[in-house]
């Protein structure tokens, strides 16, 4: 009998320690407490420390669990002192931004009686051009006072500062296209370099058609993934002289990894060549003609119908009237002078908003998506160790 009030009692504990445990796992906005407690994401790494960008601003949201019949009012400042703190919760390695490079205009703000939230705390950062790129740097943000409780698990956001890769962000193009609408004269082109970044997390999946387009002219000149014959996450080229590499001649392109693909055509040489992340895979002596790159339509993404699309994404798409070398390719797969000679075209993917895609040669070959918007997508590219 003992041992099954003993068993009883044990039960009952462990009961009591579950539904305690459950109740913790309770959204931070049903405590029974009302509390004052920042919304925004905690840690904000996507300031970038570049050459061109001196000033960014960003904002602190935050919010009562249930309106109050009066005012609440909150105090924000910067917080360095927890630096170390952070990077020890973070596993970081970040310096304090210093006070030059930052300033918070308004520190003091007002939950209205009835509101769960008022204005965001704006937090502008100045200068940070002049911020060393080998480093990291963190500003904290924190409540320092309020007239209510605080939950003190969201009362700091991070604000961190890092060199800027040369690409920080792309966009996902998927089952969408775009029309080139040329400014320059590309209707008898007889050298044509394509260069261009993707990445697809697969080539196969979700997919009725066996083809993805990466740009160029249905039946003329058109760099696109996969076939009927072929795998489908092989590269191909079409072009005067048939279609390039033969069915399994070349490896297939990777998933989930960044991939430079290069086609060189050139009609005075008769060269068609394929690179893969700046080494030459294939080539031959079959280019026979001048390629028009205006007839029929030029896109990127789409070829003969809307469901060739390219399934990932893309960025530092490049069309050249010359031949790049071997060396030229290897060597800048994240970024050219737009200025370079013979560069005819350049899109870099990296508006970070909308659907207008800049040329940056200057040529205005600008481009809009049609079929969507971009989803823009934040990498590092190098990645920065």
């Amino acid at each position: 009998m003992k041992l099954h009030k003993y068993m009883f009692a044990s039960l009952s504990f462990c009961s009591l320690v579950l539904g305690s445990c459950q109740n913790n796992d309770i959204d931070d906005e049903h405590h029974y407490d009302n509390k004052v407690f920042v919304t925004s994401q905690q840690v904000r790494d996507d300031l970038l420390i570049k050459e061109t960008i001196s000033e960014a601003t960003r904002s602190i949201s935050y919010r009562l669990a249930d309106p109050l019949d009066r005012e609440v009012n909150i105090s924000f400042d910067a917080a360095p002192q927890l630096t170390a703190a952070y990077n020890l919760a973070f596993n970081d390695n970040a310096q304090v931004l210093a006070a030059d490079y930052y300033e918070i205009p308004v520190k003091s703000v007002t939950i209205k009686a009835g509101d769960i939230s008022s204005d965001d705390v704006v937090v502008n950062f100045k200068n940070t051009n002049q911020l060393d790129k080998s480093r990291r740097y963190v500003l904290p943000v924190t409540i320092t006072d309020a007239d209510i409780e605080v939950l003190d698990s969201k009362r700091t956001a991070y604000f961190i500062f890092k060199g800027a890769a040369l690409i920080n962000v792309v966009a996902n193009i998927e089952k969408m296209y775009f029309p080139i609408y040329w400014d320059t004269d590309v209707h008898s082109v007889n050298v044509v370099t394509v260069e261009a970044l993707v990445r697809s997390n697969d080539w196969v999946a979700g997919r009725d058609n066996a083809l993805s387009t990466v740009f160029g002219v249905e039946g003329e000149f058109l760099v696109r993934i996969g076939d009927a014959d072929r795998p489908r996450d092989q590269l191909q080229c079409v072009a005067p002289g048939g279609n390039f590499p033969a069915p399994n001649a070349v490896a297939s392109l990777p998933v989930k990894e960044w991939v430079h693909i290069a086609i060189v055509y050139d009609a005075t040489t008769r060269e068609r060549i394929y690179y893969k992340d700046g080494v030459k895979v294939y080539s031959d002596n079959a280019a026979s003609r001048a390629v028009n790159l205006s007839s029929n339509g030029c896109y990127i993404g789409k070829a003969y119908d809307d469901t060739r699309w390219l399934p990932g994404d893309i960025s530092e798409v490049r069309i050249w009237n010359i031949q790049r070398s071997a060396e030229e390719i290897a060597k800048n797969p994240y970024e050219v002078d737009p200025h370079s000679p013979g560069l005819i075209a350049y899109w870099k993917f990296n508006e970070g908003t909308g659907s207008d895609i800049k040329d940056h040669t200057g040529n205005g070959n600008d481009i809009s998506a049609v079929g969507g918007t971009p989803t823009w997508v934040n990498v590092e590219l190098p990645q920065i160790k």
